[in-house]
């Protein structure tokens, strides 16, 4: 289940819009939702230009141009010290070639992840004197190298920080620190990724700026989009001029990598989901180096080679991803209570540390809460976790500092290192910081608006394309289709897929719901349904028709949130945590006879928890469709167990009556609420 947060709409703004610039209600609606409405905005918003504002208003930019300058001119050995995620290695490859082509003497460094982790460290600044270095000149990372640069100081090394990650309460104290989230600055843009910073630094370099986009926006579009920061402002010049130069691009290690990926069209979500995955394959299975020739290589065979590495370390990547994923979906199944924790945390000594990540927020998208996974590997162990809006997990890890060797991270996504002693103190300690709040955050899905199927056409689609690249704080707009009855479901793709057939009124349009099949389809035609969809362009037989593909159901009319704040009242009381104020939510017989009933007439073996809620003629609170579950399961009325919302229900064959007090959680219930009365 997910709360549906539809966003607001200035009706008003939106006839202003149109008033005032002429651009069609529907593109006035969307700039209207998404908070673009002040002329310097929308022009921004929807400008072709690449031309990047001036970079040596960034503080220290105009220090750290001066000092590579005279790094070039004395020839003195730089280093490009960089990262080994998507982001981290086109930084570098950025500000090594540019390097390159003005006939510095570069050189690039990249840690390992697994012997080294992030960031600068002392063995490789002694590394780099003793190979001559004088110049290091950080790209995504360098910004809490506190230590290592004081200690780079010592042996003579001069250090620049570019970097985009959040400053400490100090910064290094480096020749120059370019770092748009310092304190001091005052530049009017802040969001770049790594990738884009080092474009700035070489826009700033060279003279011929226009050269310095045309031939570097592939690499920080990789960077920016596979990072994940807002495709805002000059984000979104990087990205649209990246696309542009990607889909045109000379590098023979590019080219490979888009064909053997089967990229057709260039785009933000081609670059996120196809692209970047096998760059940050290599950082993760593999060694960063293999990425980065790929970018540097001029040689077609060494191009070649290395983009069938990187698609081979991918699927490694997804296998390694996917077995990981069955032994927690194995965990889960011996012990569902896990998943009844505010905080999942799961831990075992067979899964890849460069891989829980992905994991975790694979954990935190299904089950709809934090999650953190964790590596044993060896006494220091690695985790790695995903929060969901609202919740700073960050701030939940922090709290258990006395527990962790290392942590790190932000609201939405922390990582740490912790002795293998201590895991389940913090899988305690964790969930007790959570506990205290009255509720968790609900799982969102944010819709742009509702939409009327009667006035839904094929122009919108084209609207939606100037809003393109979509990505973080840009999302790919998602929209509300209310009150539709489910005509007809029809499995397409050899079943793995479904085609539904919808109505409203006079409208009649078909809706692809991917990876469901019938038996996992929860609904019956003659549902009333509301469905959270993405609208796009089908061609088929030369001609264009509407494609709706959709996100998210809710059956119409039902309180999804009530009943996602009831399944936290249950999940609750299985902790020993009983609301007193939750004493009406004692089940009478009348309901546990409804909720038999319709599990035997009915015959499916599998629900969701709102939809069987639903389906009860006087709407059964969750809290106690639940406990009704859990008695008639001990009772061995049912056979059920239940993963995330979802219910696998077998009848038994039941003889006679049987007394409801029989059962050892009917009557501790019956006794709680019988002492909170």
């Amino acid at each position: 289940m997910k709360k549906w947060a539809v966003s607001d709409l200035d009706k008003d703004m939106v006839r202003k819009l149109n008033t005032l610039y002429g651009l069609p209600v529907f593109t006035c609606m969307l700039l209207t939702i998404r908070g673009i409405t002040v002329p310097e905005d929308i022009e921004q918003f929807f400008s072709q230009t690449n031309e990047l504002d001036d970079p040596m208003l960034i503080k220290d930019m105009d220090i750290a141009v001066d000092r590579i300058r005279d790094a070039i001119d004395n020839e003195e050995k730089i280093c490009v010290y960089g990262d080994y995620d998507c982001d981290g290695v086109t930084s570098t490859a950025i500000l090594y070639s540019y390097l390159e082509s003005v006939f510095a003497d570069v050189i690039f460094y990249i840690p390992d992840r697994n012997s080294e982790g992030y960031g600068m460290n002392r063995s490789a600044v002694k590394k780099l004197k003793e190979a001559g270095v004088n110049l290091i000149v950080t790209v995504d990372n360098g910004i809490s190298a506190i230590d290592e640069i004081n200690y780079a100081n010592t042996l003579g090394i001069d250090v620049i920080v570019t970097d985009h990650h959040k400053p400490l309460d100090i910064l290094p104290e480096a020749i120059a620190v370019v770092n748009p989230h310092r304190n001091d600055e005052t530049y009017k843009y802040v969001d770049y990724s790594g990738a884009g910073l080092a474009l700035k630094l070489i826009y700033a370099l060279d003279d011929n700026n226009y050269t310095i986009i045309e031939n570097y926006s592939d690499l920080a579009a990789m960077g920016t989009v596979a990072d994940i920061v807002p495709l805002t402002g000059e984000n979104r010049k990087i990205v649209k001029s990246g696309i542009f130069a990607l889909q045109n691009t000379e590098r023979p290690g590019l080219s490979e990598l888009i064909e053997r990926a089967g990229v057709s069209e260039i785009s933000s979500g081609a670059i996120g989901f196809k692209l970047g995955p096998r760059i940050n394959a290599a950082g993760r299975l593999g060694s960063p180096y293999d990425a980065l020739e790929l970018f540097l290589t001029e040689d077609e065979d060494v191009a070649s080679r290395k983009a069938e590495e990187l698609c081979s370390l991918n699927s490694e990547r997804q296998s390694i991803e996917g077995s990981i994923v069955k032994d927690i979906e194995d965990l889960i199944k011996k012990d569902p209570a896990i998943t009844h924790n505010r905080v999942i945390v799961l831990h075992s000594d067979n899964w890849n540390a460069g891989v829980i990540g992905i994991v975790s927020s694979r954990i935190t998208e299904k089950y709809g809460k934090p999650s953190v996974i964790i590596s044993e590997d060896g006494e220091v162990c690695k985790g790695s976790g995903r929060s969901v809006a609202g919740f700073s997990l960050v701030d939940a890890v922090f709290a258990c500092s006395d527990l962790l060797e290392k942590y790190g991270g932000h609201p939405m996504a922390v990582g740490f290192s912790i002795k293998k002693e201590n895991i389940e103190s913090f899988i305690y300690a964790v969930n007790q910081y959570a506990n205290k709040l009255p509720y968790m955050p609900l799982y969102k899905l944010n819709l742009d608006c509702k939409l009327n199927p009667d006035s839904i056409v094929l122009d919108m689609v084209s609207q939606l394309k100037r809003f393109e690249p979509f990505g973080c704080q840009n999302p790919k707009p998602v929209f509300g289709l209310i009150n539709m009855k489910l005509e007809r479901i029809m499995p397409v793709g050899g079943g793995k897929h479904l085609k539904l057939a919808v109505s409203r009124g006079n409208s009649r349009l078909n809706l692809m719901c991917f990876s469901t099949t019938p038996e996992d389809f929860p609904y019956d035609e003659g549902d009333l349904l509301d469905f959270a969809v993405n609208i796009e362009k089908n061609f088929y037989l030369g001609k264009e028709s509407l494609s709706f593909t959709v996100k998210d159901i809710r059956i119409s009319g039902y309180d999804t949130e009530s009943a996602m704040y009831g399944l936290q009242d249950y999940e609750l009381y299985n902790k020993g945590i009983f609301k007193k104020e939750k004493h009406d939510h004692f089940p009478d017989r009348n309901e546990f006879a409804a909720v038999y009933l319709y599990l035997k007439n009915n015959g499916k073996t599998r629900y969701t928890v709102d939809s069987l809620c639903f389906r009860m003629e006087n709407k059964i609170s969750v809290f106690k469709l639940m406990m009704i579950l859990d008695i008639m399961n001990e009772l061995h009325f049912i056979e059920y167990t239940r993963d995330a919302d979802v219910l696998f229900i077998n009848m038994c064959e039941v003889e006679g009556k049987t007394d409801l007090r029989k059962s050892e959680i009917y009557r501790k219930l019956e006794e709680e609420i019988g002492n909170a009365r």
